[in-house]
């Protein structure tokens, strides 16, 4: 029983700290958030001693009629921010003129701003390959050393636009590293658009702790800037983030406050109303108020489709069929989370197809219709498989552990703050540290355990390689034998697939025999190899070809094809060592994978380990041994 008492203890240390980590950040996130909101009503008070921060548009056009030059450049720039969220044609058309303005009088920032914010107009219109190629050729030229604010803008945007599109890792990656530029120049504007993309992404990994973190880092910058025009978006972060966090109550009562300051300076526009009336919505769901859902639901979705704002749309439908799941209207919630799928697609949102895709396998499950199941169970795994390789979540957990490390070693900012915040939050760290000790134990021992796990599989698959080497040449010598007894006669053979309607004995050991001869020369080694290529080999249709692949070899077409692909791979790395030395890309194209990661999938998903992992172990294996 000794032996059980260190791990015992462990566990209700972990217990005890999960408790403090829960208990501190509530009221720490709470006071804080009122903090703001009272930093937010006094910078309010001022708004008509300030017109230009708060982008009034009657002062912004009187004053582009009294300036030019560069001046004039930022007034229409002004003015784009203006109209930004209130109608993208009015933003549009008088970004052109600061562009075109900035490229007559030479003035590189203004035109790689007017740059930037056309890409964030894609952005908004669902156009993420468009934004991000525009994104790109702009943060070529804008460095932090001669335009920060372009260069943290773009940076942001492009976190947004990996996020959306479901690369994580190049999301997250992008946003710290802006952070890190912010940290070491201490400027003010960075740590703005690096707290807003780390917010956006650990938003849509649904760690909404994290992300109400960085949202209210940002908004505090928002307020020291005055970018009165990210406010009413940071206050919507900060409601929908507060409702997930199983607060509803304390997140209607910050729409409530949102609703307020749209009373006292100009309304936000149907851009952010759009996102707003969603996420009022999304709160009376969770609260079953299903009346008060749709009509804010009804709204979001008008300004939606009215302003075509193409990646909010597969969150509003996604919205509208959880309302009707939970009025048990099954029917038309199944139509709209399939609606959400087209809509997702069409702008490359590949995280909602993975997230609509799973729940509409699991109600089609629900409702006994198994084929349409099958369906958005493939489409599932196929995002998820694509979207998500294991590389790609190491890569995650590095860079968020780094971060953890270098913001527990790094001299504590202290924010603003009462003096019951700062204990609060210096408590948290210290909760922080502890984790990422515990959990850099547990990632030591699985670390451990992984490995010697693929050295079992792999020693599995060097022995199962070996015996197919073995059983193929006896194979071979036995075949030789029997075609010298047994002679067919093709014509016969091609006239009874033809004649047949049923697939009886006879007409199976012909597509048998033949698809065997196929497999001698390596058929499945042709990238275009599919059912119907095949079919037309033999001389027989798809469907015979198929019932006689599942019922002889047990297995589906594209199974079957795997499996040979993966038996002549591990035979020819056996069997030919400058083979293994060939880049793994060539390596999958040699065996008929039209690209590395359904390479990958394949040989993981019947070996056990990666491609990468076998071949490096048997190139180890066969370097000589120093005496």
């Amino acid at each position: 029983m000794h032996l059980l008492y260190p791990k015992t203890k462990t566990f209700f240390l972990f217990i005890f700290f999960l408790w403090l980590s829960m208990a501190y950040p509530q009221k720490t996130y709470n006071d804080s958030i009122n903090i703001y909101f009272g930093q937010i009503k006094d910078l309010l008070k001022k708004s008509n001693d300030n017109k230009e921060d708060f982008l009034d548009i009657e002062f912004l056009l009187d004053k582009q009629n009294r300036v030019n030059g560069n001046e004039k450049v930022y007034v229409l720039l002004k003015l784009y921010s203006a109209y930004v969220y209130k109608s993208l044609e009015d933003a549009r058309s008088y970004n052109h003129k600061a562009l075109e303005l900035s490229k007559n009088i030479g003035y590189v920032k203004g035109e790689l701003a007017a740059k930037f914010n056309e890409a964030y107009l894609l952005f908004v219109n669902g156009q993420f390959d468009e934004a991000m190629l525009l994104a790109e050729n702009v943060s070529k030229k804008a460095t932090f050393d001669n335009y920060p604010e372009v260069h943290a803008d773009t940076h942001a945007l492009i976190s947004y636009i990996h996020t959306e599109r479901g690369e994580y890792d190049m999301a997250l990656e992008t946003g710290l590293r802006l952070l890190d530029i912010a940290e070491k120049s201490q400027d003010e504007y960075l740590f703005m658009r690096a707290s807003s993309a780390l917010s956006h992404y650990y938003l849509r990994m649904e760690n909404y702790r994290m992300a109400l973190s960085y949202c209210l880092k940002g908004l505090h910058y928002v307020i020291r800037l005055k970018k009165v025009q990210f406010i009413f978006p940071k206050i919507d972060e900060i409601g929908r983030m507060t409702a997930k966090l199983n607060s509803a109550e304390k997140a209607l009562e910050i729409y409530s406050f949102y609703l307020d300051v749209e009373k006292k300076i100009a309304s936000p526009g149907s851009y952010i109303q759009s996102i707003v009336y969603m996420n009022i919505a999304d709160i009376y769901i969770s609260i079953n108020q299903y009346e008060k859902a749709q009509e804010y639901l009804t709204q979001a979705m008008e300004l939606n489709y009215q302003n075509n704002y193409r990646f909010r749309i597969p969150r509003a439908l996604i919205l509208q069929a959880e309302l009707f799941l939970k009025t048990s209207d099954t029917i038309n919630a199944l139509l709209y989370y399939e609606k959400s799928i087209d809509a997702a697609e069409d702008i490359n949102a590949f995280d909602v197809v993975k997230t609509s895709s799973a729940t509409l396998a699991d109600l089609y499950e629900k409702n006994n219709q198994l084929s349409k199941a099958y369906e958005y169970s493939t489409l599932n795994k196929a995002i998820r498989d694509s979207l998500f390789s294991n590389e790609k979540e190491q890569k995650i957990i590095i860079l968020e552990t780094r971060r953890k490390i270098k913001e527990v070693t790094q001299k504590q900012k202290i924010l603003e703050l009462e003096n019951e915040t700062q204990k609060a939050r210096y408590n948290t760290m210290v909760i922080v540290l502890v984790f990422i000790l515990i959990i850099g134990s547990f990632g030591t021992y699985s670390y451990f355990k992984v490995r010697n796990k693929n050295r079992l599989l792999y020693r599995k698959t060097i022995e199962l390689a070996q015996v197919q080497v073995d059983m193929r040449q006896k194979l071979q010598q036995l075949e030789i034998k029997d075609t010298e007894i047994h002679e067919i006669d093709p014509s016969e053979d091609d006239h009874r697939l033809k004649t047949s309607k049923t697939l009886d004995d006879t007409i199976t050991d012909i597509i048998l025999k033949r698809l065997t001869k196929l497999e001698q020369e390596h058929f499945f080694l042709d990238h275009s190899c599919s059912l119907r290529e095949v079919a037309l080999q033999l001389k027989t249709n798809p469907k015979y070809l198929s019932q006689v692949v599942n019922q002889e070899k047990r297995m589906s077409f594209s199974n079957y094809i795997n499996e040979l692909r993966i038996n002549y791979l591990l035979e020819r790395l056996l069997e030919d060592p400058d083979f293994r030395h060939n880049k793994l890309s060539y390596i999958a194209t040699s065996v008929g994978y039209n690209n590395l990661n359904t390479f990958n999938t394949a040989f993981k998903k019947r070996q056990g380990i990666l491609p990468s992992f076998f071949i490096n172990e048997l190139i180890q294996e066969s370097k000589p041994k120093k005496v």
